[in-house]
């Protein structure tokens, strides 16, 4: 599984079917384990983000320029024209079309370029919400299942709870269940949406992923 499939397996996993599945082991190692890959991932993403950010940068500078001469050689053909001059005219025109050929390379660079990095920086702001939320649930989550433990219960999942008559084991999950459904509805919407543009751009994060990995193997990062 390459990079950019772990993150959208990190992206995709409710807080709910996290806790659940913590719940299915009887062990807040599922916690743990998903914080460390969210981190990694993030520690990568920003690090690509750095070179992302003066590619993005270098790419509009370039369209910036071609675009501005573009517009001076608009005026001189003009120019051209009214003097009469149709050689002169003819050969800005030719220079004109080359650039504004290459001023289009360098805007749709630029525009891809752009939503990877957007992208990107929503992929660590979703990451980072999911693991502030699961390092402030852990020890909750872990009381809990102390409890059940103590009472030689098993549950798989959250629902389960319910079936539970213990007043403290069920006051927990109360408050972990108010603070999942709140969290997880806040990025419901962001990580679908981010599961497929994911998709989308896989071939130019894919690059910038392997990238980054083989900066790391070279110790170049």
């Amino acid at each position: 599984m390459n990079l950019l499939q772990k993150i959208g397996v990190l992206i995709s996993a409710t807080l709910h079917s996290i806790v659940d599945r913590a719940l299915q082991t009887n062990s807040v190692a599922v916690f743990d384990e998903y914080i460390r890959q969210a981190e990694n991932s993030m520690k990568l993403i920003q690090s690509a983000l750095v070179d992302l950010k003066v590619t993005v940068r270098t790419l509009r500078n370039k369209y910036d320029q071609a675009a501005d001469e573009a517009a001076r050689l608009d005026l001189q053909i003009d120019q051209a024209l009214r003097s009469g001059k149709e050689a002169l005219a003819k050969a800005h025109m030719v220079r004109l079309n080359n650039l504004m050929e290459i001023a289009q390379t360098y805007k749709v660079q630029y525009e891809r370029q752009s939503r990877a990095y957007n992208l990107l920086t929503e992929i660590v702001q979703i990451l980072q919400s999911k693991v502030d939320v699961l390092h402030a649930q852990r020890d909750q989550v872990a009381t809990m299942l102390e409890l059940i433990r103590s009472k030689n219960i098993v549950a798989r999942s959250i629902k389960d709870i319910d079936k539970i008559s213990d007043m403290r084991t069920r006051q927990i999950m109360e408050e972990v269940r108010a603070q999942l459904d709140t969290a997880d509805a806040r990025l419901e919407m962001a990580t679908s949406r981010l599961s497929a543009e994911i998709e989308a751009e896989a071939g130019d994060l894919t690059l910038e992923a392997q990238l980054e990995e083989r900066r790391q193997r070279l110790g170049l990062t």
